[in-house]
C-alpha cells in the first residue's frame, strides 16, 4: 500500500507520540512479564518486615508512575483526535466539495470526501444546458443543375425571402449555458454563462471534396465560424432586488422576428452591456449600451467608424388581453474622413477617393404588442409592430457605412461628377442624419383544435393527484391537425440622398461592362423605397408525424436601390412564391420541430425586376439565373431539416 504523505503539522507530533509510546510500553512491560510476579511477591513480604517509612516510599513511587501514565495516555488520545481533525481539512479541500455547484435539487453540496459521485453528476447537468438551431438540404433548378440562389426582392432581402423551400443557406448554431456558477442561494451572486459559435457555409456545396486542388472548396474559405454570443449574467446583485440581472459581452438582445421570413424587424443584437427586469410598476425595464463597429474602412483620426446604441425598454404591460413593450433607441456616430481600406489579401491601401461624413444623431423606438390566446404557447400567438428610426438609428446595431446611407451617398457624388480626380475627397456632410426607416407589421398563429400540453385536470384534484377526492381519469386532449401562420410587413426608408449608379445593355453583375462597344449610361435615382410582403403557411396532418405543408407570398417593392448595375435598377416591381411538399414534423403547430422538408418551390417576378431577385447567399447582391429557359419565373426542388431545441 502507498505511503501516505503526512501534512506538515503531523511531523511535530512524532516526537511526543514516540516518547509518550516508549514510556508507556516500557510501563506495560513492567506489568505484564511474568517473571516479574514472584519477585513482587518477595518484595512485598519484604515490605511486611521492613519499617514504616520504607513501605510509604514505595506506595508514593507507585502512585506517581501510575499518574504519570495517565498523563501519558491521555496525551496520546488528544494527539490522535488532533490528527484525525488534520486529516479530515485536507481530505475537504477539493473544489468537488465547495459551494461552487449545486445538487439535483438546487442545494449547495458541501461534503466531506471528494467523491465523483451520482449527485455530483446531477448537479452539473442541472446547472448546464445545451441548445442548437440547424438548417441544412440542398437544391436543384428547374433545369435539373445546382441551386445556390433563392427568391426575394432585391433591396427588401430580409423580409423578402419566405423561407420554406427557398433558403439556399446552410447554417448552424450551438449555445452552452452555466447557470449558478457560484451557486443559487440567497446569499451568493447568481451568475450564468453563455456561449454561442456558428457555422455558416457559404462557398462550397461539393460532395467529398478532395484534399487537393484549387478553387474555394480548398482554400479553406468555403465556411465562416462566427461567434453570435458571449456573454455573463448576473443576478442577486441587489439584495433587495434578486430578479434584477446585469450583463456584459457579445449576445442576441431582445430580438424579434417574423418566422416565416427570416425577418428580425428589430435586431440591436452586439455586444455591449446591460441591466434587466427592473420593476417600476406597471412593467418591466430594460437598458442597454451596444457598439458596432466597421473595420473595412478606417480613417487617420478616428480609426474605424464606430455606432453607439443606447437601448431603453419598458416591458410586460398588461394591456387588454396581452403584453406590450415600449422601445426607445437612440445612436451616435462621430464623424471623420476615412481615407484607407483592406484589398482582398487583407492589405490596407488608400482609397482612390477618401469619403468625409459628419457627426451624426439617430432617434427612433415604437411599440410591440403581443398576445397569446389557448394553449400551446407560441402556435397560438399573434404579434403586431410598429417602429421607426430618424437619423443613425436603423433599429440595428450596424454602422451606416456598408449598409447604405455612406456609400449611396459617395456614388451619386461621382455620377454627378464624373471627371473628379483620384484623390479628390468626397464631403457627404449630413447624409447619415437625413436618413429615416419606418416599419409596421404583424404574424399570427394558430393551432387547430387548441391542445393542451399536459392533461387537463380534473375538478376536485390537484396537480399532483394528492387533493382530497380521487381524481376521474383525464380527458383526452387531441393535438392539432392543422395549423397556419399569417404575416405581413411594410416598410419605409430613405438613404439620405439620392442613389448613382450605371444602367443600360451589356452591364453586367457589379456595373462591369459585358461589351466595350455598349456605352455606359449613369443614372441616379431617389433614394426613397417601399416595401410590402404578405404570406401565409399552412399544414395539414395526415398522420401524427407527415404533413403537407405549403408557403406563398407575395411582395412588392418600389424604386429599387441595389444593383446599380442591372436594368431593373431604379424600378419597381412585384414577386411571388408558391411552395408545396411534404413535410415529417410532430404535431401541434406552427413552431413544433424537427422539421424534415420536401419540396417544390416556384416563382414568378416582374419583367422589370429580371435579372435581380436570385441572389446566390443570404441577403446578397450577386444574382444569378434561375436556369430553366426564362427570365421571369423559375423552380426550386429539394430537401432541408429545420431543428431547434
Amino acid at each position: 500500500m502507498e505511503r501516505r504523505k503526512l501534512p506538515p503539522r503531523y511531523g511535530q507530533l512524532c516526537v511526543p507520540v514516540a516518547a509518550a509510546l516508549f514510556l508507556t510500553g516500557s510501563f506495560c512491560l513492567a506489568q505484564d512479564n511474568p517473571s516479574r510476579h514472584s519477585e513482587a511477591a518477595a518484595d512485598n513480604t519484604q515490605a511486611q518486615n521492613s519499617s514504616p517509612n520504607q513501605s510509604n516510599e514505595v506506595s508514593a513511587l507507585k502512585s506517581q508512575m501510575q499518574k504519570m501514565q495517565k498523563e501519558y495516555e491521555d496525551r496520546i488520545t488528544a494527539m490522535e483526535a488532533e490528527m484525525k481533525t488534520l486529516e479530515s481539512k485536507s481530505d475537504s479541500g477539493s473544489i468537488l466539495n465547495t459551494r461552487v455547484l449545486t445538487d439535483a435539487d438546487g442545494k449547495g453540496v458541501e461534503g466531506p470526501a471528494s467523491v465523483l459521485d451520482e449527485s455530483f453528476l446531477k448537479s452539473l447537468t442541472r446547472n448546464f444546458t445545451f441548445s442548437a438551431y440547424i438548417r441544412a438540404g440542398f437544391q436543384f433548378n428547374g433545369n435539373g443543375g445546382g441551386g445556390n440562389f433563392s427568391f426575394s426582392l432585391p433591396s427588401f432581402p430580409g423580409a423578402g425571402r419566405q423561407r420554406l423551400g427557398n433558403e439556399n443557406d446552410t447554417y448552424m448554431e450551438l449555445t452552452w449555458m452555466q447557470a449558478h456558477m457560484l451557486g443559487d442561494t440567497p446569499d451568493v451572486m447568481d451568475v450564468s454563462m453563455t456561449f454561442t459559435p456558428a457555422i455558416r457555409y457559404v462557398q462550397s456545396r461539393n460532395t467529398f471534396t478532395p484534399s487537393r486542388g484549387n478553387g474555394p472548396a480548398n482554400s479553406g474559405n468555403d465556411f465562416d465560424f462566427v461567434m453570435r454570443q458571449a456573454f455573463v449574467e448576473a443576478k442577486n446583485v441587489i439584495k433587495t432586488a434578486p430578479e434584477v440581472s446585469f450583463w456584459v459581452g457579445e449576445r442576441f438582445y431582445d430580438r424579434f422576428n417574423v418566422d416565416a421570413e427570416d425577418y428580425y424587424f428589430l435586431d440591436t443584437s452586439g455586444y455591449g452591456a446591460g441591466v434587466e427586469n427592473i420593476d417600476v410598476g406597471i412593467g418591466k425595464l430594460n437598458i442597454a449600451w451596444l457598439g458596432g463597429l466597421n473595420d473595412n474602412f478606417v480613417s487617420r483620426s478616428v480609426g474605424t467608424m464606430f455606432k453607439h446604441t443606447f437601448d431603453v425598454r419598458l416591458k410586460d404591460i398588461d394591456v387588454g388581453f396581452g403584453k406590450l413593450a415600449l422601445v426607445l433607441i437612440g445612436n451616435f456616430q462621430k464623424g471623420a474622413t476615412f481615407n484607407q481600406t483592406y484589398d482582398v489579401n487583407g492589405n490596407l491601401t488608400n482609397l482612390a477617393n477618401p469619403v468625409h461624413t459628419n457627426s451624426a444623431w439617430g432617434i427612433g423606438g415604437g411599440a410591440i404588442y403581443n398576445v397569446r390566446f389557448g394553449p400551446g404557447g407560441a402556435n397560438n400567438s399573434f404579434t403586431a409592430y410598429a417602429l421607426f428610426g430618424r437619423g443613425a438609428t436603423d433599429l440595428s446595431a450596424s454602422d451606416s457605412f456598408t449598409e447604405g446611407t455612406v456609400q449611396r451617398a459617395e456614388n451619386t457624388f461621382l455620377v454627378r461628377n464624373p471627371g473628379s480626380t483620384a484623390g479628390r475627397t468626397i464631403n457627404i456632410g449630413d447624409a447619415i442624419d437625413h436618413s429615416f426607416i419606418y416599419r409596421a407589421g404583424f404574424q399570427f398563429y394558430l393551432a387547430l383544435p387548441w391542445y393542451h400540453s399536459e392533461p387537463a385536470q380534473v375538478v376536485g384534484a390537484s396537480k399532483d393527484d394528492k387533493g382530497p377526492t380521487a381524481p376521474a381519469a383525464p380527458a383526452v386532449n387531441a393535438l392539432p391537425w392543422f395549423s397556419v401562420g399569417l404575416f405581413a410587413d411594410w416598410q419605409e426608408i430613405y438613404s439620405g440622398s439620392a442613389v448613382g449608379g450605371t444602367t443600360g445593355p451589356g452591364i453586367g453583375a457589379g456595373g462591369a461592362v459585358v461589351s466595350p462597344n455598349t456605352p455606359v449610361v449613369s443614372k441616379i435615382v431617389s433614394g426613397h423605397v417601399h416595401d410590402i410582403q404578405f404570406g401565409a403557411r399552412p399544414a395539414f396532418w395526415l398522420t401524427d408525424n407527415i404533413a403537407i405543408q405549403g408557403q406563398f407570398s407575395g411582395s412588392w417593392e418600389s424604386n429599387n436601390i441595389n444593383g446599380s448595375g442591372f436594368p431593373g435598377f431604379g424600378k419597381s416591381g412585384w414577386l411571388g412564391v408558391f411552395d408545396v411538399g411534404p413535410v415529417i414534423k410532430p404535431k401541434g403547430g406552427y413552431y413544433t420541430r424537427p422539421e424534415m422538408r420536401f419540396f417544390a418551390t416556384y416563382a414568378v417576378w416582374s419583367d422589370s425586376l429580371k435579372g435581380m431577385v436570385t441572389p446566390a447567399q443570404e441577403n446578397g447582391t450577386d444574382w444569378m439565373a434561375p436556369y430553366n429557359g426564362n427570365t421571369n419565373h423559375g423552380w426550386l426542388f429539394g430537401t432541408q431539416v429545420e431543428w431547434f431545441f
